[in-house]
Formats: C-alpha cells, sequence, structure tokens
C-alpha cells in the first residue's frame, strides 16, 4: 500500500510538471515526448475535501487497473501515451454503468457530473471525476476498448 501511495504521489507531481510542460512544448506529431523524473511531493487533496488519485494511461492501457477508494474521492487519469485516450464509465459504446452516465449527456449542462472524459485525451492531459455513489465501477479507453480497469468506492 505505500509503494502505492509513493507511485501514486510522484503521478501528482509528474502530472503537474508535464501538463505544464506540454502546455508549452506539445505539437501534435512533434514526435515523443521525454517522461520526467518522479519527485516525491504529497499529492494535494481536492477542494472537494476528499483524497485524490490518480491513474496512468499508457500504451499498455490502465495503471492501476483497480484502484479501491472512498465516496468522495477523486480519481485524475492521465494520459502519459502516445496518441489520445478516452477514459469513460463502462459499458462501451453508451458508458451508462456509473448512476447517471451517458455519452449522450456529453457536450451538454450535465457532462461535468458524468464519468466521462468526453473526448479523446491528448499525451500530457487529464481528466478527473470525484467518486460519490459506492460501488465497483468498471471504466474502459473509449478509443481503445481492449483497455479497461475498476474504481471500487467504499
Amino acid at each position: 500500500m505505500e509503494a502505492n501511495f509513493a507511485a501514486l504521489l510522484a503521478l501528482l507531481v509528474v502530472s503537474v510538471v508535464s501538463v505544464s510542460g506540454c502546455i508549452q512544448q506539445y505539437q501534435p506529431g512533434s514526435g515523443p515526448q521525454q517522461t520526467p523524473q518522479q519527485p516525491e511531493t504529497p499529492p494535494t487533496p481536492p477542494s472537494s475535501g476528499g483524497s485524490e488519485f490518480f491513474v496512468q494511461i499508457t500504451a499498455e492501457g490502465f495503471a492501476p487497473k483497480s484502484l479501491t477508494i472512498a465516496a468522495g474521492d477523486t480519481v485524475t487519469w492521465v494520459n502519459q501515451g502516445s496518441g489520445p485516450n478516452w477514459p469513460a464509465s463502462a459499458m462501451h459504446p453508451t458508458h451508462t454503468l456509473y448512476p447517471g452516465s451517458d455519452i449522450n449527456k456529453s457536450g451538454t449542462s450535465e457532462q461535468a457530473q458524468i464519468f466521462d472524459a468526453c473526448h479523446g485525451l491528448p499525451t500530457g492531459q487529464s481528466y478527473s471525476f470525484t467518486f460519490n455513489e459506492a460501488g465497483s465501477w468498471n471504466y474502459h479507453d473509449h478509443l481503445n476498448t481492449a483497455h479497461f480497469g475498476t474504481i471500487i468506492v467504499q
């Protein structure tokens, strides 16, 4: 568990550094990006008062594939792959497993309340969602349906 915390902590810092660097440096088609070093700074809890957890998206899929959190915690997916990724609630293609979620709500006033990034995240970008419903919530990459994971909310 301590190793998972350290990995998630490092991912937070890498995400902040990576996103800020990608905002200035990322050009589509510019080739592979370097992976920054992972400093050992603890993650900052989101403003909702819960904890924040990180999932890396790579060419191999989601890491970790399964994550157990408490209701009110936020999960942030960070695209560290070489192409776009789109985390969303299962089932493909409707994204309706998590209560209230539905791909048809993308681009509407309800978009902020659904477990769906609603678009492919370019390399270096992230998507966050706060889980308030207890249960076991499967999700997938809408652009690569062979990649899937589970968020367990206690």
